[in-house]
């Protein structure tokens, strides 16, 4: 359709000149020195057009010439773009489908032409770690963040997990602890500088960064607190392994008098102060918790305590028969009681009830003890036996 309506204008032009020529052709006489040329105005017209046509596509070439090196440079950078770009999604599913080495060297490849190179770069870092080429993965980092601007972080944190996964537990802690200090708002950094100090046990490292996962919203408050009592019932029984009473003592008057009251860190404290003696304590906060609320793991403590007035004590944990008298950890600790108070009988009595709610080879030795008190050989040597085979048969204990 265009092109017909070029020709229809072109046929116009050609007759209204045509038209113009046999109605006046006019004359028009070019001279210069000696030399002279005269012809009719509709021809010098239509040549001075033609001359004007001829010089345009004589330009118009000579720029389509100057400009063709960088367009068809422009050109193959495109396309080499596109092939980048592709490899980039290649090399993403061939990593997926656990084709390390072939999926390294299509995205290693290829990074210097994309223009994503970042993630031409961390890709085949982790392409490489699968391979357990470290050296090689630690340049691909490098180049990630050469090639990248304000890729600090993101390499970092890469990094930092593929130091994880690999096991190098401190170079992924220096790692994070640099990300920390150039970006101490970083939510991810914060949350994986946490899981890193407890899989290594740095329980005051976790301690510290506690506030900012608060204050950051990485975790929420619920959380925050159950992972604080983590870290003090982590940090008490590192002390008691130690025996170090100092910081044992140290931690727990650190801790709010409300999270006095937890059964968790209750249970490590009142240990180590049973071990060095301080029974007195020990028992009052036994008291105190077992008066509020229920815990086998505390009645079992209450009855490891040999100093003091015992009897005072198995008058109390009678007391707490009336809505646990089916408990055999509270009757493993009445026995216990009992057996201390040279209550054979009773004592006798406690610790049979016991094994018939919750057998434990423990039981069975502590009734021997007490068979063997009254006298009762024979008794006695069939518990220890039974016992010992229980202790062989239970993996561990609940307590």
């Amino acid at each position: 359709m265009k092109l017909l309506l070029i020709i229809a204008v072109g046929l116009l032009i050609g007759t209204s000149l045509m038209w113009l020529a046999d109605f006046e052709p006019g004359f028009v006489l070019l001279k210069y020195g000696s030399w002279s040329l005269e012809t009719s105005l509709v021809i010098f017209g239509v040549a001075f057009i033609l001359l004007l046509v001829t010089a345009y596509a004589v330009l118009r070439a000579l720029v389509i010439v100057k400009r063709a090196p960088k367009k068809l440079a422009d050109w193959q950078l495109i396309q080499r773009h596109k092939r980048a770009s592709k490899a980039l999604t290649t090399g993403l599913i061939t990593l997926e489908e656990g084709r390390w080495a072939e999926a390294e060297r299509l995205l290693a490849h290829n990074a210097s032409n994309s223009d994503t190179p970042l993630l031409h770069y961390l890709a085949a870092a982790r392409a490489a770690q699968k391979q357990n080429a470290m050296e090689r993965r630690d340049t691909y980092l490098a180049l990630a963040h050469q090639t990248t601007a304000g890729s600090e972080i993101a390499v970092g944190v890469v990094q930092a997990e593929l130091q994880i996964a690999a096991g190098q537990n401190e170079h992924a802690l220096a790692t994070l602890q640099h990300l920390r200090e150039i970006a101490p708002k970083n939510r991810h950094v914060l949350q994986l500088l946490q899981q890193l100090y407890q899989k290594m046990n740095q329980w005051q490292g976790v301690q510290d960064v506690l506030p900012d996962l608060r204050k950051r919203h990485v975790l929420a408050s619920a959380e925050v607190e159950t992972l604080s009592i983590e870290v003090t019932v982590a940090q008490l029984e590192g002390a008691l392994a130690k025996q170090d009473w100092a910081l044992m003592a140290t931690l727990w008057q650190q801790l709010p008098s409300k999270r006095r009251h937890a059964e968790l860190l209750l249970i490590p404290y009142v240990t180590g102060l049973i071990q060095q003696g301080e029974q007195t304590q020990a028992s009052e906060l036994l008291e105190n918790f077992l008066r509020k609320q229920w815990s086998d793991a505390l009645v079992y403590q209450y009855g490891q305590i040999k100093q003091g007035d015992s009897l005072k004590r198995l008058a109390k944990a009678e007391k707490w028969l009336h809505n646990n008298e089916h408990n055999p950890l509270l009757l493993l600790t009445l026995g216990r009681l009992s057996s201390a108070n040279k209550l054979w009988a009773k004592s006798e009595e406690y610790l049979r009830a016991s094994l018939d709610h919750g057998p434990r080879g423990e039981t069975y030795q502590v009734l021997a003890e007490v068979l063997l008190a009254e006298g009762k050989e024979l008794a006695a040597t069939d518990m220890y036996k039974q016992g010992l085979a229980m202790m062989v048969q239970q993996t561990h204990l609940p307590i």
